[in-house]
């Protein structure tokens, strides 16, 4: 039917945009897929708070914080820096933060952190892992970062969050290791690492590519 001059039939387009920003919606919060690759790398704490709730994380924690710094800003970047190095040496890199479904397969895993403790400067460097990785894996990190880490090494699976991390769950890897790199809450280890982050990132990313020959 003709439309009157001075007039307009007006169309509806509600469904059709509502459909591209649920489209949008789902593309920035759907979750990461299954991934191969050389080495996976994870961020401590990355992404949290906001990425509990959609994957029922019943124990949201946040991390550490120190002298106005967060566990949770640091582990990202030194992941990030520690991915860079890898690629840039042809290594293939699964990238996580702290909360994501699916399962990974890879040659190595690391989980990035930063501890701790109250009274302050009872913590310091420490690793974890499970039982399949190998000796040699962990003495090599170890020996690594005993030479750089000017103070106290706290051991190894000294806690269950260390030796029965969730991360190991996540990826099929025969070498997996949780680094945690010292205390935030004591002011001495505090200014020592921040200052060195991309140092710290060098050393796993260097150990990685001692223990992952091309």
């Amino acid at each position: 039917m003709p439309i009157a001059a001075g007039h307009y039939r007006r169309v509806t387009r509600l469904p059709a945009t509502i459909a591209v920003l649920g489209a949008l919606l789902a593309a920035l919060h759907a979750p990461a897929a299954a991934d191969d690759g050389d080495v996976l790398v994870q961020a401590g704490h990355e992404g949290r708070p906001a990425s509990c709730a959609p994957l029922h994380v019943k124990a949201c924690n946040l991390g550490t914080a120190g002298g106005g710094f967060r566990e949770r800003d640091w582990t990202p970047l030194v992941a990030d820096e520690v991915a860079r190095v890898l690629r840039a040496h042809g290594y293939t890199v699964i990238r996580r933060p702290a909360d994501y479904l699916d399962h990974d397969t890879a040659k190595a895993a690391v989980f990035l952190h930063f501890d701790g403790a109250e009274p302050a400067c009872k913590s310091g460097a420490s690793v974890g892992f499970p039982v399949t990785t190998s000796r040699g894996f962990i003495d090599a990190w170890e020996t690594r970062y005993r030479a750089l880490f000017p103070f106290r090494f706290v051991g190894e699976n000294f806690t269950k969050n260390e030796s029965l991390y969730y991360g190991f769950r996540k990826v099929d890897a025969p070498e997996k290791l949780l680094i945690e790199f010292g205390e935030m809450t004591c002011p001495p280890q505090l200014a020592w690492m921040s200052s060195r982050l991309d140092q710290l990132a060098d050393e796993v990313a260097a150990f990685l590519m001692e223990q992952l020959p091309r």
